[in-house]
């Protein structure tokens, strides 16, 4: 029970620094080359200065907007572990099991709309001719850079997500194995049964 506690304890912690980092993640969406691209449009005037450059815009901003929300909730959920103490308890009650189902489920959703939203943007990415952005920039004195890292860190992050659901499913098995192991050892023998005590005191 100690080995599973010490890494319920170190999970949970990971679990909120991949949350924290898709909330850094959605901060970042819209910049590199999606930024540059975006600048060619010229939403006052609803002007698109090369093709393609207007829906990419709409859609990063729209996709940014969901994007943090998500990670936001995402957050939340990991912190309510801490306030249920499902870091750190030994046995597990009904809103221990609601706190990690939740974040595990909230991992997996964030992790799936992510993927489907860098899919989506990447198709309106693509159709904007490069020569083109290339020649508009130029005009105002900047230079293109252009990069898929938005679109890379993007997967990267929801595999992140979706390994963290599935470590905390892990946990959440592991633990209600051992708790019946000591359910059966209690009822078995009263000796051990004040032992178990003990350690649940310490």
């Amino acid at each position: 029970m100690k080995t599973q506690m010490r890494f319920q304890k170190y999970l949970v912690l990971a679990v909120l620094i991949v949350a924290a980092l898709s909330f850094v993640y959605a901060l970042s969406f819209c910049g590199s080359t999606i930024y540059q691209y975006g600048t060619l449009y010229d939403s006052l005037n609803d002007k698109e200065y090369v093709d393609g450059a207007k829906a990419l815009f709409e859609a990063s901003q729209k996709y940014n907007d969901v994007l943090l929300w998500l990670s936001i909730v995402f957050i939340l959920v990991v912190v309510l572990n801490f306030v249920m103490a499902s870091n750190k308890r030994r046995n597990y009650y009904v809103t221990n099991y609601i706190s990690v189902i939740l974040t595990a489920v909230s991992a997996i959703a964030f992790a799936a709309v992510l993927i489907w939203i860098v899919i989506d943007t990447y198709s309106l990415f693509v159709t904007i001719d490069v020569e083109a952005a290339e020649f508009e920039l130029e005009l105002t004195s900047i230079e293109l850079k252009y990069s898929t890292i938005n679109f890379i860190m993007g997967y990267i992050v929801a595999a992140i997500s979706v390994i963290s659901a599935g470590l905390m499913i892990f946990n959440l098995v592991w633990k209600v194995k051992l708790m019946q192991g000591e359910k059966k050892l209690l009822a078995a023998s009263p000796v051990q049964s004040e032992q178990v005590t003990a350690e649940e005191g310490v």
